[in-house]
């Protein structure tokens, strides 16, 4: 059965830019932000493949890169700029649709080019991103993954915000970055929005030598599970450290859908199970038949 009508994150939904991102986002079953204390903990990785572990479960997926200043998802699902194939107008903005079925929308996509410098200010970038949230055609989804800009101020905190009924946050962080901060300010947003934290997820947790198959624990063990303990939330899982699925990010490939085998992508199927355990149950998205598009998509065959 859908809930979408009685989830509690709806309430929220009244304020006056809700409207046009509500009408945009009305055919998404659960919307999901990702959130982190700082860059560089591989937030983005985890987004994309947490997107590509879903898709092979038979989910329609879409991701929403949200990061002004540093939009990475493009790159690591291998968009290139001439695949940008975006219609303007009356119609609003289609998220490119990577090779493997993953529709992804990123404000880097409307840039002239990848070195564009963005030197807009908080208040104009909010208001920017909200139109651009309320442009984009995403159509059924059954998973929107938002990789929101790194740290936890004012501008993640705002995007969260401008998500109509959202559906969940997930923390990422590494044994070095463990943050109580990000922790705190996940869960008293997720409070304010009344959508849950759905988990911590620790990235580069261990190593694994592929000679002996000894593990190691560079940066500290079970860091990401006490601190999720100690804040209450579940903990979703480890992710190694990895040369493969960096390898597989610098070629545009998830390392999901390139080293299935691998054990980041193991990780990451068990950490896309535990979201699921966490979310109330949704009928799955019938993606209807659009007749323009298929047109308008004709040169691309």
């Amino acid at each position: 059965m859908t809930h979408h009508d009685t989830h509690p994150a709806h309430k929220h939904a009244g304020g006056h830019h809700h409207g046009p991102i509500r009408d945009a986002m009305a055919a998404i079953n659960y919307k999901i932000a990702i959130i982190s204390g700082k860059g560089g903990v591989g937030k983005t990785s985890v987004v994309v493949n947490l997107a590509a572990a879903l898709k092979t479960k038979g989910m329609e997926v879409g991701i929403f890169d949200a990061d002004v200043h540093g939009p990475s998802v493009p790159k690591m699902v291998g968009i290139r700029t001439e695949m940008r194939d975006i219609l303007h107008g009356s119609h609003g903005i289609d998220p490119v649709v990577t090779d493997q079925g993953l529709k992804v929308m990123s404000v880097a996509l409307i840039w002239p080019t990848d070195m564009t410098p963005i030197m807009w200010r908080g208040q104009y970038k909010a208001r920017v991103l909200r139109q651009f949230m309320s442009s984009i055609k995403w159509h059924e989804l059954d998973f929107l993954l938002v990789d929101l800009p790194p740290g936890t101020g004012d501008e993640p905190i705002t995007i969260m915000k401008s998500l109509p009924g959202l559906d969940g946050m997930v923390v990422v962080t590494t044994p070095q970055e463990i943050s109580t901060i990000v922790c705190s300010k996940a869960i008293n947003a997720a409070n304010e929005l009344n959508a849950p934290v759905l988990g911590l997820i620790e990235n580069m947790n261990s190593y694994t030598c592929p000679d002996c198959g000894r593990q190691e624990y560079f940066f500290g063990r079970d860091r990401g599970e006490r601190l999720a303990r100690t804040f209450k939330i579940p903990f979703l899982g480890g992710i190694p450290l990895d040369g493969q699925c960096s390898d597989a990010a610098d070629t545009g490939i998830p390392i999901i859908f390139k080293e299935p085998q691998s054990l980041t992508s193991q990780a990451m199927f068990r950490i896309a199970e535990e979201i699921l355990k966490r979310l109330p149950p949704r009928e799955k998205v019938v993606v209807k038949h659009r007749e323009w598009q298929e047109g308008r998509d004709h040169h691309k065959k």
